[in-house]
């Protein structure tokens, strides 16, 4: 595929030829500011009022012990020695052969801390926290001790975390709430000693650096997927290389035409690089895949897989993983972080509530038994006390209002029925019967104000078009195959009805919206 092209600006190119990463050609005098461990300026100076790790009103605690654990991102150190993960906003750490973990955040309150990520000399977890008002970069120690902030900004989120193979940077995720510092949405690379960070490519996510320093492998969103699914190819791999900036595809297409009928639907998300630089793991859905958990089937089942980066070709390393999420991932991903072992032979990841080193050669799963002690202090929930009455509902939106021809009656649309009401003062009554449960929605009058015709849709049996009497009763069906209606027009003269129809816009998965 043709390669694409990036112009990175000056402050990067300073960067990267500070932390020794590469070795550029191009003399620039900018270089991105370094600050002390403190953090910036740009702080929010609400805080030394407000402390947002401290429990609020009502308190409980939670205290119980655990061995399993659901979406938790897993790492494990170069010595091979220490599996990190996150488990209910806390960051633990367990031999890698398993055992008792350890809380390493238990002091920040109700804070939540998720996505540790193991320096390159094991010292260092960088990690996600919300311990200052809003999701920024942190780091600890490899024991939880001497948290500080890389940044911390109310107006800009970090997510993601990777390291610089030299422990100086890290490169993550960066979402924008407006009058952040540092650039907009997508990677941004900031120095373990903070600042505002710059900008590496906008839109990007899942970052993972090459042991050499050449390249950033990361994931994209496509906006010319239509219906955004991954099946149908809406996210994808690229690659930079910080030298020059060239970008190119790692992965490419739609799941349509020739490729719909592969055994992969052709996306990729969430890569994770190999020490030696030539696989890349990533995860891919499989078409038709499905899973089961306690008697319910569903899917599209998700598989973790290897691309061969000298030779092109791909592999299924272990199926299923946990399911990708796509929808409501902005702060965690769509899949729960993972991590080679650095001599290449494993890859340490979290599947069905358990921690799994899959081996690279065989396929060959084992798990990572873990116990965790979880205590959480849970602060009041910030809510208004209500009753819900057995009451008439007053509706609190109204469609489709139409008169009849002296305009002495209204007949309209509210939750999901037609009624009719005399004037203003009138009581609305319900003109189709309580045993009809289709939605009805878009009611018109005959021209002599005897009958109402209406439209509905229904999960089920999809869509019709119906008359009924102004007075009430059992609705007639005029057409004889369902689909998707809308608009029903009498003709003047009272004896049809014009209604415009879809062209099957449900009957594929999706609203009625999208119908042609």
């Amino acid at each position: 595929m043709p390669a694409r092209r990036l112009a990175i600006t000056q402050r990067v190119q300073s960067l990267l030829r500070s932390a020794g990463i590469m070795a550029l050609t191009v003399s620039v005098p900018v270089g991105a500011q370094r600050v002390g461990s403190a953090p910036p300026a740009n702080a929010d100076s609400s805080t030394a009022r407000w402390d947002v790790t401290q429990a609020r009103g009502k308190t409980r605690d939670i205290n119980f012990v655990t061995n399993e654990g659901t979406w938790m991102s897993a790492d494990i150190s170069a010595d091979g020695a220490w599996v990190y993960f996150d488990l209910l906003g806390h960051v633990y750490r367990v031999a890698a052969v398993g055992g008792a973990a350890e809380c390493l955040t238990q002091n920040s309150g109700v804070a939540l801390n998720y996505q540790p990520r193991v320096s390159p000399d094991g010292k260092t977890i960088a990690f996600i926290s919300d311990r200052r008002g809003q999701n920024n970069l942190w780091l600890m120690n490899a024991d939880g001790s001497n948290v500080r902030a890389v940044y911390t900004d109310l107006a800009v989120t970090a997510a993601e975390p990777a390291w610089t193979p030299d422990g100086q940077f890290m490169i993550v995720k960066r979402g924008g709430r407006g009058g952040g510092e540092g650039g907009g949405a997508g990677l941004a690379m900031y120095h373990r000693d903070g600042g505002s960070g710059v900008s590496l490519v906008p839109g990007g996510s899942a970052p993972t650096v090459s042991s050499d320093g050449r390249y950033v492998y990361y994931q994209v969103t496509m906006a010319t997927v239509t219906d955004k699914e991954p099946l149908a190819g809406s996210m994808q791999l690229r690659r930079l290389e910080f030298k020059g900036g060239e970008i190119v595809d790692v992965t490419n297409g739609e799941s349509v035409g020739a490729a719909a009928g592969r055994f992969s639907s052709g996306g990729a998300a969430m890569p994770e690089i190999s020490p030696d630089g030539r696989w890349l793991a990533f995860a891919r859905q499989i078409p038709d895949g499905l899973l089961e958990s306690k008697g319910h089937t569903y899917g599209p089942r998700t598989a973790l897989w290897l691309r061969d980066l000298k030779t092109g070709g791909e592999r299924l390393l272990m199926d299923p993983i946990d399911p990708m999420v796509t929808s409501g991932g902005k702060t965690l991903g769509v899949l729960p972080r993972y991590k080679w072992a650095s001599d290449g032979t494993s890859i340490v990841l979290a599947q069905g509530g358990k921690l799994r080193r899959v081996d690279v050669a065989s396929g060959v799963v084992s798990t990572i038994a873990f116990t965790a002690t979880v205590h959480r202090t849970i602060s009041e929930m910030a809510r208004r006390e209500f009753r819900i009455s057995d009451e008439a509902v007053k509706a609190q939106f109204v469609r489709w209002p139409s008169t009849n021809a002296d305009g002495s009656l209204v007949a309209f649309q509210a939750l999901g029925h037609v009624y009719v009401q005399r004037g203003a003062s009138g009581s609305p009554q319900r003109v189709t019967p309580a045993s009809f449960n289709a939605l009805e929605y878009a009611p018109t009058w005959s021209p002599d104000g005897r009958t109402i015709a209406f439209v509905t849709f229904d999960d089920g049996n999809r869509g019709h078009l119906w008359t009924v009497p102004a007075t009430g009763g059992a609705p007639t069906r005029l057409s004889r195959n369902e689909g998707d209606s809308v608009d029903p027009v009498w003709s003047p003269d009272g004896r049809s009805v014009v209604v415009a129809r879809g062209d099957g816009a449900t009957a594929r998965g999706r609203t009625l919206t999208h119908n042609a």
